[in-house]
């Protein structure tokens, strides 16, 4: 609790944490009086889905990462596919992202729900049961809240647990000095049980499930994109700071997302130090590394966050794109989901030497920090490449999140028909 309380007096200061934690201890005490009268109607709605059973099966997403967080990520967009693609999903809504008494409808069979409600979480369960369908429990890998205990009483009530290994066990995803402890215990649960299922967004993951629960526990889903929104960029953003970037008329070489000590702050300094290329950098300082390793420097425009939606639109306008994470444990483990957004958005890609990003021929790799700015001047020669562009264009519409989820709901029933075959004792 203590390291979790300076992570955040590090991120956003002391005012700003008294205020975030004002808001947390607000929306829980909200969630806790249960659905209100206006309320009901939109509950029972719910209820009424789950007991017909009329989709292929139900995913609970528990967990801490609210669907209101500032960063869309692999969590809302994967449960949104799901949703589209046969599952009725049920998105756990957090402090203090969410202030939801009762449920949300956010799709067709998409609902952000709130079970800090006993009596509530108790309907949703009875509902789900009655359904008679097929019930997953999807939980992920950095969630630092969930006890396992609360995971292995639903394993009880006939849930499989479905273990979404998102990025390595390492200090540096929770921004922290160490693995959080529920984070730890969550990992070696879905590792240790034989009836837990690991979907694994990386090949070095993949493998590391695999060399835990054997090949038949385990299946690759890599991150995506949504392809429509990210290949049809919206206006220019009416942005003061990024027009004035612009108007310099400098090459804008732009990296958005959370600046971390996965970074590569030597190869950004280096860039901003060349003095060819604009930095633009977009996201959240996210543990305090930011400020000590790379701070206010000339040829560097630090936006700070911008809305998900507006990204494709600041991107679209920059001339090379980014990923410069260092190569090691964090970097060689991740499946930057910005990776395929910025092949949709068709812009030559650089990134550092990291293992998902070598698997496609069309990313430029720097080789070390003193690399980028040769491998940046490439790039821009490669800027307009019809076989460049039309490469990025397959592995874009590849990675769809659609697609993403047909393949993970065709292992899902994979899942579940071994699973029924055992309990009829077929063969």
């Amino acid at each position: 609790m203590l390291a979790k309380l300076k992570n955040l007096l590090e991120k956003y200061g002391a005012a700003s944490t008294i205020r975030l934690l004002g808001r947390y201890a607000a929306s829980a005490a909200l969630a806790r009086l249960g659905p209100g009268k206006e309320e009901r109607e939109t509950c029972d709605a719910l209820l009424r889905q789950l007991c017909a059973g009329e989709y292929e099966r139900v995913i609970l997403r528990r967990g801490s990462f609210g669907w209101h967080t500032p960063l869309v990520q692999r969590a809302q967009q994967l449960a949104r596919a799901l949703s589209e693609s046969g599952c009725l999903v049920l998105y756990e809504a957090t402090p203090p992202h969410e202030r939801v008494r009762g449920a949300v409808r956010l799709g067709e069979r998409l609902w952000l729900v709130n079970l800090r409600a006993k009596g509530f979480a108790a309907a949703i369960e009875r509902e789900t049961a009655a359904g008679g369908r097929p019930r997953w429990l999807l939980v992920a890998s950095p969630e630092s809240r969930l006890a396992v205990k609360t995971v292995r009483r639903l394993a009880d009530r006939g849930w499989t647990v479905l273990y979404d290994y998102i990025d390595a066990i390492d200090p540096a995803i929770g921004g922290g000095k160490r693995v959080p402890r529920k984070t730890a215990a969550l990992y070696r649960y879905a590792m240790e049980n034989k009836d837990c299922r690991v979907i694994a967004s990386s090949l070095a993951l993949l493998r590391e499930a695999e060399s835990k629960k054997g090949k038949e526990g385990s299946v690759l889903v890599e991150n995506g994109v949504e392809f429509a929104r990210f290949s049809s960029p919206g206006p220019l953003p009416e942005d003061d700071a990024f027009r004035a970037l612009l108007q310099k008329g400098k090459p804008i070489v732009c990296f958005y997302g959370a600046l971390a000590e996965w970074l590569d702050y030597a190869a950004l300094r280096t860039i901003a130090a060349d003095g060819r290329f604009s930095l633009l950098l977009i996201g959240a300082k996210y543990d305090g590394s930011y400020d000590r390793e790379l701070g206010e420097r000339e040829n560097v425009c630090f936006l700070g966050t911008r809305p998900y939606e507006t990204l494709r639109d600041y991107a679209a306008r920059c001339d090379v794109l980014l990923i410069p994470f260092q190569k090691g444990r964090v970097g060689d483990a991740a499946s930057p989901v910005k990776l395929f957004e910025y092949f949709a958005l068709q812009k030559p890609v650089v990134a550092g030497d990291t293992a998902e990003c070598r698997r496609y021929p069309c990313v430029l790799i720097a080789r070390s920090a003193q690399d980028y700015p040769r491998v940046i001047e490439r790039a821009l020669t490669l800027g307009h490449d019809p076989a460049l562009l039309a490469a990025e264009e397959k592995e874009a519409r590849a990675a769809d999140w659609r697609r993403r989820a047909e393949k993970l709901t065709a292992s899902l029933r994979t899942w579940e028909n071994g699973a029924a075959e055992k309990k009829d004792g077929r063969p």
